[in-house]
């Protein structure tokens, strides 16, 4: 392991390194937040891809390809056009949000559409839980990564995690997140083709590693639909396709972008290497159930350690130490991204809802200490849930962002109809019905059990749904807003 381990402080200190050059440029709570609106469409795109994917991918994909089959990919088909999507939906509107109304959260935007402190306040309460639910997926990601590697618990992996990104983030802030992305993002989007093609040739060929797993383990292993089903397939497609709009660090990132001009190239840039890291995805899952059904790999005590398994055995030393130094740098960036996120809830809009703002200094030095409260709050759930699943933990904070968010942010910001008790009580509803569900789903609940379990949906996708009826049954049952100039012209761009 020493290779690996080489590989990985190399590379760890350039990511440090982007790191404390981004804390010399961070001078404002605008900086802190946004990256002072100064970012290329490069830079973002990146940032998009890596925010939604990181350690979901690169982790928890193997893991529950491994556990369940081929049908995991309807997670990651939806990269193909849910990034167009979210350019279309939100991206100029967004960008000029921040000028107009100087908006820096989620939460900002909404509070400029319907100008209703209920559906600001509900919009970053949503914010926080799904971003805590996330930065455990990352910190989790983390210590199935490096527990192999240095020998470390699971617990003590996670610890020192979220003890590097704490430093981290308390120093460079939204900038060291975005600008480690560009460095990470392309190194693991191109490393992912090389490893896919080494599971090609571990594993003797898709073919032979198909007709080997149908045999052995189910031929609807290697169908379609996987083990999961078609209900819970496309229900995953749905919500991620569709949701994409609710997710407040995608919606966030173009509120960075310099230049609104070259907005149409993101979508490209992003989908591309998502679809890249999908074939990491769905190669490395297959290749090590492969393995363990000819015998050749001991059956995994977590499927989540497949990436780990096939790095460490079938992977040249150099190449592996760079995956795992990408891999955890890339859970560094998008988890400092997600903290100073949640930062921000704190500081800024959960206050702002009450009526009390403070300044840029004092937004920084609060948002700092945040990042720190935080941290322990993420620590628990990792070890409460965290071995449970990377790739189960990702799908409860983007099914959350997507039910509580998407309707409010995604249709809201492109029909003049809607209307704040519309937002209010879709974000209420959707926030509190999926939370619900999945917390039930994961205690076994009774009520779940008899009622939605056998139903084999998607929670995300069932409480999106609810939420985008209540959005505009409401909005057509309540009076028509009144917008005001500048919110009209935002909106029709």
């Amino acid at each position: 392991m020493g290779t690996i381990i080489a590989v990985i402080v190399l590379y760890m200190l350039i990511v440090l390194g982007i790191g404390f050059w981004a804390m010399k440029k961070t001078k404002s709570s605008s900086d802190f937040f946004i990256a002072g609106k100064q970012l290329g469409i490069l830079a973002v795109a990146l940032a998009s891809f890596s925010a939604a994917i990181s350690g979901f991918v690169f982790v928890g994909g193997p893991g529950i390809a491994y556990s369940l089959g081929v049908g995991t990919l309807w997670l990651t088909f939806p990269t193909s056009i849910s990034f167009m999507m979210a350019w279309l939906i939100l991206g100029k509107k967004m960008r000029l949000l921040a000028e107009t109304r100087d908006c820096m959260t989620v939460s900002d935007a909404i509070y400029a559409r319907y100008e209703s402190k209920g559906a600001s306040l509900l919009a970053a309460l949503a914010s926080l839980v799904g971003l805590i639910l996330y930065l455990a997926t990352q910190i989790s990601a983390f210590a199935f990564i490096l527990s192999p590697i240095f020998g470390w618990s699971f617990k003590t992996a996670v610890l020192i995690g979220m003890g590097i990104v704490l430093v981290y983030s308390v120093a460079g802030g939204m900038l060291a997140g975005v600008y480690t992305d560009v460095f990470q993002g392309s190194v693991m989007a191109v490393a992912s083709i090389f490893v896919f093609i080494l599971t090609l040739v571990h594993g003797g060929g898709m073919s032979n590693m198909t007709a080997t797993l149908a045999q052995n383990v189910s031929p609807d292993y290697v169908g379609p639909w996987g083990l999961v089903g078609p209900g819970m397939a496309m229900g995953w497609f749905f919500c991620l396709s569709i949701g994409i709009v609710g997710q407040p660090h995608i919606a966030h990132k173009f509120y960075m972008i310099k230049d609104i001009k070259k907005l149409k190239w993101g979508p490209a840039i992003a989908a591309i290497a998502g679809m890249m890291g999908g074939l990491l995805w769905l190669g490395v899952g297959l290749a090590v159930r492969y393995k363990v059904v000819i015998g050749e790999v001991a059956p995994l005590e977590n499927a989540d350690y497949a990436i780990s398994v096939f790095l460490n055995n079938y992977t040249p030393k150099i190449l592996a130490g760079i995956i795992y130094a990408g891999i955890t740098s890339a859970v560094m960036s998008t988890a400092d991204s997600f903290i100073n996120l949640a930062s921000a809830a704190v500081v800024r809009d959960i206050p702002k809802a009450f009526g009390k703002q403070f300044n840029s200094n004092q937004e920084l030095k609060y948002g700092r200490i945040a990042v720190a409260v935080l941290s322990v709050l993420t620590v628990i759930i990792c070890f409460v849930f965290g071995q449970s699943g990377v790739a189960i933990l990702g799908a409860f904070g983007w099914g959350t962002f997507a039910a509580a968010l998407a309707p409010a942010l995604g249709i809201g910001l492109n029909w003049k109809r809607a209307t704040k008790q519309a937002a209010f009580w879709s974000i209420l509803v959707g926030l509190v019905l999926n939370v619900v569900l999945e917390v039930g789903k994961n205690l076994g609940a009774g009520f779940y059990n008899n009622i939605f379990k056998p139903l084999g949906i998607y929670n995300g996708t069932f409480s999106l749904v609810i939420s985008v009826i209540l959005f505009i049954a409401i909005s057509y049952a309540t009076s028509k807003p009144e917008l005001k100039e500048d919110m009209e012209a935002v909106m029709d761009v």
